[in-house]
């Protein structure tokens, strides 16, 4: 994993944290499925890195059931036709990219099978950059960091609340 010119990028969110901040605002039917936030929180930061560099995002997911997949796309191309889906108020703290933006950076979105190298190193990267949001002592998680491995290795502390690594709901 060391030689391979990737850094791992995740939006990590606590499901009991999530439904404390989220439960009494809105109803059961009302929430979204968390994979809406952690997608467009990590492909909306995903794009701003490509941006900085002049580069087109292509978003590759893990292939799902045709229903999973389907209801990911839509929010791609929600996401490149109208923008960041939050609440602007709430949000604005975090630099959202414009409409403009996404739909210059995002390029393409396509699923692959998990037999797919692509997607068994992203697995090799997900589990340690989930558990680095519960302990940052987790010794993959740590190894990748010492590594610089991940997408706060190459950016700024100032940048990482907007293009960093997000542990969402997480009650630090």
């Amino acid at each position: 994993m060391r030689d391979i010119p990737v850094h791992g990028m995740a939006c990590v969110i606590d499901r009991p944290g999530y439904n404390a901040r989220y439960l009494k605002k809105y109803d059961e039917d009302k929430r979204w499925l968390l994979c809406k936030s952690a997608f467009n929180i990590c492909v909306e930061r995903a794009a701003k890195i490509a941006s900085t560099n002049d580069a087109k995002l292509r978003v590759y997911i893990e292939r799902a059931d045709k229903k999973t997949d389907r209801l990911i796309k839509e929010y791609f191309i929600e996401m490149r036709e109208q923008g960041m889906p939050f609440a602007k108020e709430t949000s604005k703290k975090y630099a959202p990219s414009s409409t403009v933006d996404l739909a210059h950076s995002l390029y393409e979105f396509r699923t692959k099978a998990k037999s797919s190298p692509l997607m068994q190193l992203a697995d090799l990267y997900l589990w340690p950059l989930c558990m680095g949001g519960y302990n940052s002592e987790c010794r993959p998680y740590k190894r990748l960091s010492e590594d610089e491995k991940l997408v706060d290795n190459m950016i700024s502390e100032a940048e990482k609340n907007s293009l960093g690594i997000k542990y969402y709901c997480f009650d630090k």
